[in-house]
């Protein structure tokens, strides 16, 4: 699925903020946003050999930080993330598979299948002591893996995502993002960046930054993008529901491009929730500003010790 983000909320709400909030809850300075080198990966297949994670890994430490990246893009936008951590943290960032150079022998692009796939990988590796990092859609991905009580998870926090909790939209609206669908399903190199372009930055954004993600989209699988799109936007709706289930504190750094509705947080997150704002930032503040995110998320995790 994908994951959105952008605009205010007001009673009117035309088709950018919309598809914005329902794509971006999907998935800076010109000197931090660098495209990064390439990074040494690494291989592992899972799941009875029907998976294949491509994955890299840095440092060690007695808390293991697992980044998981969002829709249509791959592991490579931890780069700095990945550096920075593995001072003091055992790091890992995945390909999720269908995206980057990871596989998977299978048509389903749930969700639910994606949480498996993050669990076989703690479990095959034997990872200790789990702080999973989820960036757009990927925070789904993460919730569903933390339903599990899996004991080797220690942490979650959402990068971007869960900001519409409780937040309704009205028919016609609703009207607006499902006439835009059928465009990505028949024209989706052409359609998702397009997408990008329109809802996913924030004016500061630099170019560099827009060029990559946009090349990302359109170079990722048309049908697992779109297939993992509808599964996403069908979890979603029960996201309230499941947040009430979660037995950690739901932790997230979120860009102030959107506003995030604390109120439907505060009544769902029996554990408790924390929001941390990075301003001025699309939907991608890990590369758009990662210096500033990395002394963020260097806060949540120590408070988390």
């Amino acid at each position: 699925m994908c994951h959105l983000s952008l605009l205010q909320i007001q009673t009117k709400m035309n088709i950018k903020a919309l598809l914005f909030l329902v794509v971006a809850s999907l998935s800076g300075r010109v000197s931090e946003a660098q495209t990064p080198e390439r990074m040494t990966a690494k291989q592992i297949t899972i799941r009875d050999k029907q998976v294949e994670i491509n994955y890299f890994q840095q440092g060690q430490g007695d808390t293991t930080v697992l980044f998981l990246h969002g829709w249509c893009i791959d592991g490579t936008y931890w780069k700095n993330q990945v550096e920075y951590f593995s001072e003091n943290y055992t790091v890992y960032a995945i390909d999720l598979p269908g995206f980057g150079k990871s596989k998977a022998q299978r048509s389903n692009w749930t969700i639910e299948e994606y949480a498996k796939d993050v669990t076989a990988f703690i479990d095959t590796l034997n990872l200790k002591n789990v702080v999973i990092i989820g960036h757009s859609m990927a925070g789904e991905i993460m919730l569903q893996t933390a339903l599990t009580n899996n004991p080797k998870i220690a942490g979650i926090v959402g990068v971007d995502n869960f900001k519409l909790i409780d937040v309704e939209f009205t028919p016609e609206q609703m009207k607006e993002m499902t006439d835009f669908l059928p465009r990505l399903e028949t024209d989706f190199k052409n359609a998702a960046p397009v997408y990008a372009d329109l809802m996913l930055f924030h004016p500061t954004t630099s170019e560099e930054v827009k060029d990559r993600v946009k090349t990302d989209f359109a170079n990722s699988d048309s049908v697992i993008g779109y297939g993992t799109l509808m599964n996403h936007i069908q979890y979603t709706s029960t996201d309230a529901q499941r947040l009430e289930q979660l037995n950690y504190k739901l932790f997230l750094i979120n860009s102030d491009g959107f506003p995030t509705n604390e109120t439907g947080l505060n009544t769902h997150c029996k554990t408790s929730f924390q929001v941390e704002t990075i301003a001025a930032t699309g939907h991608y503040p890990m590369i758009e500003k990662p210096t500033e995110f990395n002394l963020i998320l260097e806060k949540v995790l120590t408070q988390m010790k």
